[in-house]
């Protein structure tokens, strides 16, 4: 499983604090049977990838969970949130990070709100079940960062924000078959082909933050863990079609480790197994980035 680690606001802090996590797990101060762990793997986005080891020692017994500053979070689920921190950077600075409101849609468990609360905005987390809502809350709270959290219960497409409130981005990682996660969860290839209501939530959560969310300028990250076009690719065509948004391709080195996940369309399409090194592991995952015009 990998660790997401709090609190660090550039890439280099990231990957410092990386170096430094790996050595508090492998020294003298920690045996690794003990906590369940064979070996500990940097990964370029600065998380952290844990083997597991044959006793699967308690989680909460690894060092520096009581202080909150990681979180277990797949690498690829990382990147919508990374997309937006980066999208953001470029356009208002990240001195100004903490005067900026952000959206998270479909928020618990809780890791990709936290990315944004570590990088300093201010965030309204959605979530519409009110059981993975105390989940969320619980999370944020192990991780200190609960104060600085709105957290609505509610369906995102019923959301809007108050008339005071400027939304200078939205993440909004959308239920979905989750077929990306098959490599972990065997289960979910073998489901009905048939998702129900799935594409039309997707679609109306989409249509409905880019069309009443968002103003002019404000940024939109769609995401899924799915390898299904029709839940991503075609999900943004039809966004696009209706003329609220434009693309906003992501661009060589800005998301370390995964240039060769950029489409022609300037997507990040994720395929287990594709990317190189230790990245070969990771869950196949779609992020659109999107401008309102």
């Amino acid at each position: 499983l990998s660790l997401n680690t709090s609190g660090l606001k550039s890439e280099k802090e990231r990957q410092v604090f990386a170096d430094e996590m790996a050595e508090v797990f492998s020294d003298g101060h920690s045996n690794r049977e003990d906590m369940g762990f064979e070996s500990i793997i940097k990964l370029p986005n600065g998380s952290l990838r844990i083997k597991k080891g044959s006793n699967n020692g308690s989680i909460s017994k690894w060092p520096k969970y009581d202080s909150g500053v990681w979180w277990v979070q797949d690498v690829s689920s990382t990147l919508p949130a990374l997309a937006l921190i980066s999208s953001l950077r470029s356009i208002h600075g990240e001195e100004n990070f903490e005067k900026l409101n952000v959206v998270d849609m479909c928020a618990a468990p809780g890791g990709k709100t936290a990315q944004l609360l570590s990088s300093g905005f201010h965030v309204t987390a959605i979530e519409a079940n009110a059981r993975r809502c105390r989940r969320l809350l619980e999370n944020l709270d192990r991780l200190q960062l609960g104060e600085k959290c709105d957290v609505v219960v509610k369906y995102g497409q019923e959301w809007t924000p108050d008339a005071d409130m400027k939304v200078a981005g939205i993440l909004v990682d959308v239920p979905c078959s989750a077929t990306g996660t098959g490599n972990r969860r065997p289960d979910v290839l073998q489901k009905d082909e048939d998702l129900g209501n799935l594409l039309d939530t997707q679609e109306k959560l989409a249509h409905h933050c880019a069309e009443n969310v968002l103003e002019p300028g404000a940024v939109m990250v769609y995401a899924t863990c799915s390898l299904l076009p029709k839940e991503s690719e075609d999900q943004i065509k039809r966004l696009l079609q209706k003329g609220h948004v434009e693309i906003s391709p992501f661009l060589p080195g800005e998301i370390p480790g995964f240039d060769d996940a950029i489409d022609e369309n300037g997507f990040l399409r994720v395929l287990p197994g594709v990317l190189d090194g230790d990245l070969k592991q990771c869950d196949g995952f779609f992020v659109a980035r999107l401008i309102k015009i």
